[in-house]
């Protein structure tokens, strides 16, 4: 043998090592030693051959079923990641488009409001029949926008504000302000009910509450 110095705490490693093999020899009984006595006790050798081959089998059984769980987990695993990735690429698509589309919604509702401190100030520099008029569109604008492009319409029927260009530009501002919202609601609402589908389709519906992202869009 080599010699080789050991520091204390190797030594103390080899030995352990070495006390460990020497039980795990001792702890085992050789063929000859089990024929023996298997003898002692009147077992016939033909059947303790058998009982041999048919606790090897078991043993052999025992260890394929571990090793085909191990794969089975393996697999699983590999598929779990594989969906986890694909799920966060096709619910980041989706859901990036749902927030594009809100935010071009919002952007357009802004606007939209903007124009209600101009109507009403409007509203202070015409007759009183005039200024009812203007009011009621102010409160269609805040209340019930989707009559608002209608009100629009037909306060330019009057002559009266028909001839102030100042209302005539604010009126085409309104109906094309409501229009625009009309488009971009509907692109925004399209843009959630094609990420809903995504984000219930297998087996992206599983992977989706570990991604953190919602079951759907938020109603606009």
């Amino acid at each position: 043998m080599q010699e080789k110095k050991l520091n204390p705490e190797q030594a103390e490693e080899v030995i352990r090592e070495a006390v460990r093999l020497q039980q795990e020899h001792e702890g085992k009984i050789d063929a000859q030693t089990l024929e023996a006595s298997a003898e002692e006790i009147g077992v016939d050798p033909q059947h303790l051959r058998e009982a041999l081959r048919r606790v090897e089998q078991e043993r052999e059984r025992r260890a394929q079923q571990r090793r085909t769980a191990l794969i089975v987990v393996v697999v699983c695993a590999a598929l779990f990641v594989m969906n986890l990735i694909y799920s966060q690429r096709v619910l980041s698509q989706a859901w990036s488009e749902v927030q594009l589309k809100q935010s071009q919604l919002q952007n357009v509702l802004a606007r939209k409001e903007n124009l209600i401190p101009r109507l009403e100030s409007l509203a202070q520099q015409v007759n009183q029949q005039q200024r009812e008029k203007l009011q009621t569109l102010t409160q269609a604008l805040k209340q019930n926008p989707d009559t608002a492009s209608t009100l629009a319409q037909q306060l330019l029927q009057d002559p009266a504000l028909r001839n102030d260009w100042l209302i005539v530009r604010l009126m085409d501002e309104i109906t094309g302000s409501e229009n625009r919202i009309a488009v971009e609601r509907k692109r925004y609402e399209e843009s959630a009910a094609r990420y809903e589908q995504v984000a219930r389709r297998f087996p992206v519906n599983l992977a989706r509450p570990l991604l953190g992202y919602p079951k759907q869009a938020d109603k606009n």
